[in-house]
């Protein structure tokens, strides 16, 4: 049982322990963002999010706090589309020399008034690439027979055609995520139908585990069309139903960084990679359930074996990260040092 003192000693360790790491990481600013490759994405604080509400300025002084170069930012942050507000924040960005990409939900892609206001947003804050996601639940979890799996497929490919023609005017990539949602190879016919060197993929290093998917077949499929990236880890352990997965701290888990970094590099050059470390407790993949297949038309035998053989065998030594039994302080604490290690991960063994 943890008693409060050792409960207040552990949490002064790891705010001393973070406090090391970030002097360590914050670099020397550089007036030149072109060079820089290393971001966070919004989402790997949504535990500080909920405590704090994040402007857009502060949330690029957190990013640069942690040692980003730049920063994957919802477009929400925006406090307002005032032009003077909006050279503040490039001025902001251009003096600590850090990139940033916008992210937009599926509902303001199939708003062509809305979506032209961002990409007119986007233009002033020298913005150049935006990330979506057109589903924002978990395939698995959101759709329990094929039909509305299938409409849901017919408003993407509908959403993303009308979209296309804003991007191209407003010369705006778009990358749309692999979201526990399209197989690798839906996504890409999708991107292929699209046609347009203006749609592309945020490549998730992670979310197609979900789908029973190797991580660099996914990344090798998706490469010549990526935008960006959600940079992460995974940990999986086996329970009746299936797994649990769990985002991890770079490093910890079964993703082949180094190797999806190359691949993606060898499709851009000059691809951002976007750190998403999502602290929260194991998220349930029931594969094992009938439930799970509806919209796959049939249980596939083939991906199943191949998961199990690959990926299932190298399940965590050690119980998931849990974060509920954590009051708020904890759970700050938890996600701050998450983020930390995965930013020391990426910079001294990835080099990035």
């Amino acid at each position: 049982m943890t008693t409060p003192s050792h409960a207040k000693s552990r949490r002064q360790f790891i705010a001393s322990a973070s406090a090391l790491v970030a002097a360590q990481l914050v670099m020397p600013s550089s007036n030149d963002a072109s060079s820089k490759t290393l971001g966070i994405a919004f989402t790997s604080f949504p535990i500080r999010i909920r405590q704090t509400p994040q402007s857009a300025e502060k949330f690029i002084e957190l990013c640069r706090n942690f040692g980003a170069d730049g920063c994957q930012m919802d477009i929400a942050r925006l406090t307002s589309n005032d032009p003077d507000y909006l050279k503040g924040i490039r001025a902001l960005l251009e003096q600590k020399g850090m990139f940033l990409e916008l992210a937009v939900s599926a509902k303001m892609l199939g708003d062509p008034q809305g979506l032209s206001a961002a990409a007119a947003t986007a233009t002033q804050l020298g913005v150049s690439r935006l990330r979506t996601a057109m589903l924002s639940g978990r395939r698995y979890e959101d759709f329990a027979e094929m039909p509305k799996w299938e409409e849901f497929v017919a408003t993407s490919q509908t959403i993303i055609r009308q979209a296309e023609p804003v991007l191209r005017k407003h010369q705006l990539l778009l990358g749309i995520e692999n979201h526990k949602d399209w197989l690798v190879d839906d996504l890409v016919d999708l991107l292929r139908r699209t046609s347009s060197q203006f749609v592309g993929a945020c490549v998730d290093f992670g979310n197609n585990l979900a789908l029973l998917e190797d991580s660099l077949d996914v990344a090798r499929k998706l490469a010549p069309y990526a935008v960006t990236t959600h940079l992460k880890d995974m940990a999986v352990q086996r329970y009746d139903q299936g797994f649990e997965l769990s985002e991890v701290p770079l490093g910890e888990g079964v993703v082949p960084l180094s190797q999806i970094i190359d691949v993606l590099r060898k499709g851009r050059s000059d691809i951002h990679f976007c750190l998403e470390m999502i602290t929260r407790d194991p998220l349930k993949v029931p594969y094992k359930d009938d439930r799970y297949w509806a919209t796959f038309g049939k249980r596939d035998l083939t991906r199943i074996d191949k998961f199990e053989r690959s990926i299932l065998t190298r399940t965590s030594s050690k119980p998931l990260p849990v974060i509920s039994g954590l009051d708020t302080r904890g759970m700050l604490d938890t996600e701050d040092e998450n983020v930390r290690r995965s930013m020391a991960y990426a910079k001294k063994t990835l080099g990035l």
